[in-house]
């Protein structure tokens, strides 16, 4: 049967096809599961959003509530205990290697997801289908790769398309988290790790999306490019998409305004602490040497008192 014949069309069909559907694939996670479910910071139009739901569904099987739920949680106390996949607190090569299991162990913890995971989508397919059938959509993508390029470059194509999220979740999870540079000083460690987001569609851009997250646009610096919020103003402009918070202004400025003043604040309210602990303790000391005194002079006018004498 020449369909199952082994690698049988030219290589660089299911190549390009690789390529683009991974593409896809990347956007649909950075503009919807994280820019838009999880951060907020876009609203889109009901068609492109049901595409890009069921399109996850085909080609990766995560559940909505999961990645969100998941990845909030990473926010809430990133590269602290409690994150999910920090290399701070698991390592780098686990992370980068290793990450697709921290994703699932915290997925695991229902409480965890029912906390994190508000706000998401609860309609009739997503309860019905892409939840209770995950990985229903992975297996049509098997027969429609083997359909297209046999059995040889379809099981290529197919196997490639499933390790595709996990490898780029965790070159972001770890890699961002490690090496790069930082335009913000934020409490985690997050760095940018190159200043051209094409490859992961703008995830590249990592510290300056944990410095604002839920601002839609990761692009901070002039010379930094995110293609994902090109995207964005592209359905923008078709009125496919509504954005609701961009950061607009400099990175200098949003540094100022925000993480400078913030440590200002920290300082002076550490200062104003510890004056207040040295009031304290001055005034305990007074305090203490108060009531001694009074104590003193109470033994003193006890111990002068005359005895009083009963009447015959």
């Amino acid at each position: 049967m020449q369909g199952l014949a082994p690698l049988a069309e030219p290589w660089w069909i299911p190549v390009l096809y690789i390529v683009i559907v991974g593409h896809i694939t990347n956007l649909c996670v950075t503009l919807y599961l994280h820019r838009s479910a999880t951060h907020e910071g876009v609203k889109f139009h009901p068609v492109v959003e049901h595409f890009m739901r069921t399109w996850l569904w085909l080609t990766t099987g995560m559940q909505t509530r999961q990645w969100v739920a998941c990845h909030r949680k990473h926010h809430a106390f990133s590269d602290r205990e409690g994150d999910p996949h920090s290399p701070a607190n698991e390592g780098l090569l686990e992370i980068v290697f290793g990450g697709v299991f921290f994703y699932r162990e915290a997925v695991s913890d229902r409480e965890m997801v029912e906390k994190y995971g508000r706000g998401c989508p609860e309609d009739w397919v997503e309860r019905r289908v892409y939840e209770r059938f995950p990985f229903a959509g992975i297996l049509i993508v098997l027969l429609l790769d083997l359909g297209l390029f046999g059995l040889g470059w379809g099981l290529v194509a197919w196997s490639s398309m499933a390790v595709w999220i996990p490898i780029f979740g965790n070159v972001i999870n770890g890699v961002g988290h490690a090496i790069g540079y930082r335009n913000f000083a934020t409490k985690d460690h997050s760095h940018n790790i190159i200043p051209i987001g094409i490859w992961i569609v703008g995830e590249e851009l990592h510290n300056n999306h944990h410095a604002d997250p839920r601002s839609a646009k990761f692009k901070a610096k002039w010379y930094e490019f995110d293609i994902g919020w090109t995207y964005i103003r592209v359905l923008a402009a078709l009125r496919l998409a509504k954005i609701i918070y961009a950061r607009n202004v400099s990175a200098r400025e949003f540094a100022e305004r925000y993480y400078e003043r913030a440590a200002t604040a920290v300082e002076s309210a550490s200062a104003a602490a510890k004056d207040y602990a040295t009031t304290a303790r001055f005034a305990a000391r007074d305090a203490a040497n108060s009531a001694k005194d009074a104590a003193q002079a109470a033994g003193e006018a006890m111990s002068g008192a005359k005895p009083h004498r009963a009447s015959d």
